[in-house]
């Protein structure tokens, strides 16, 4: 998301009214008695706000925050220049949490309880204190974390896809700062196809600028985004890569695997990015046995 559109605080957030609700009482509250804010885990899908949303938290506190991807996260050193260079009560974002190598997790039991680092010096256990700060962890799939990780987290928030009725007022609010002047008929079939995401609306929309920057006379949405492959449900190549490949196997419920084998799609995409929309939406099924086309237009 552009940082010209990103929100930078909770009354700038859209949509997730009750998840913003409950940590503005918790911030408030933290902040007006100067404790620490207890440590945060958002778990949803990609797009729906978490980055935002662990901004926006250290914004509201009024303190630093710091942000690493555990995906870069191969060994406790990766953390550390973060553990013992932070200021009293910032955040430490983690996004993609669920990524952290198992032994990084158990490193971050004292880390997080009692804001001890547990190292050995020259062979012999060590134990230092660091200032308290919140974890917001974020990731796309809290059943990953091992049962103690999770347990520590105090705050946990799952966000949920955005309604038609609030993405369409997130494209109004986006597109006029992008300089854009919409219908609200327009307002509408953009949200119809950004699948309930706030990232994939902000991605609708930078097309559509572009695409009537090079074709002004051009009013017909159908026009400009099946120009990039998008349909009027959102569904981009691979999502219909992906129905296709259940519709012409009705009779056959398919298995993550066999579905990444015969669309060519990694499992993670299938897993994390495609199907949660999907079967939200009723147009897939889980069954025991495996994915099965649910009800489609």
């Amino acid at each position: 998301m552009s940082n010209t559109i990103r929100p930078t605080s909770f009354d700038e957030i859209m949509g997730q009214d009750e998840v913003v609700k409950r940590l503005r009482i918790m911030t408030n509250g933290c902040k007006n008695s100067g404790q620490v804010l207890p440590h945060v885990l958002i778990d949803g899908p990609p797009g729906l706000g978490k980055t935002t949303i662990s901004s926006a938290i250290a914004n509201e506190m009024g303190v630093n925050l710091y942000t690493v991807n555990a995906a870069n996260v191969r060994s406790v050193k990766n953390l550390m220049p973060y553990l013992m260079g932070m200021e009293p009560r910032s955040v430490l974002f983690i996004d993609e949490i669920h990524r952290l190598p198992k032994l990084v997790e158990e490193f971050l039991y004292p880390v997080m309880e009692d804001f001890r680092i547990d190292m050995l010096v020259e062979n012999k256990p060590e134990s230092i204190d660091i200032p308290m700060f919140t974890m917001v962890g974020a990731t796309t799939s809290g059943g990953s974390l091992s049962q103690p990780f999770y347990d520590r987290f105090t705050i946990k928030e799952h966000l949920s896809f955005y309604t038609p009725d609030v993405l369409a007022k997130l494209v109004g609010s986006n597109a006029d700062k992008l300089g854009l002047n919409l219908t609200n008929e327009e307002m509408v079939e953009i949200a119809k196809r950004s699948k309930g995401t706030p990232r994939i609306l902000n991605a609708r929309l930078q097309w559509y600028k572009n695409y009537i920057d090079s074709y002004p006379e051009e009013k017909d949405i159908d026009t400009i985004f099946n120009s990039q492959g998008i349909d009027e449900h959102g569904f981009d190549c691979n999502d219909i890569k992906y129905i296709n490949v259940l519709k012409n196997n009705r009779l056959n419920p398919l298995g993550l695997k066999s579905l990444s084998g015969m669309t060519g799609i990694a499992m993670e995409t299938i897993e994390n990015s495609i199907e949660p929309y999907m079967v939200r939406m009723g147009y897939v099924v889980r069954t025991q046995r495996g994915r099965i086309l649910g009800k489609i237009n």
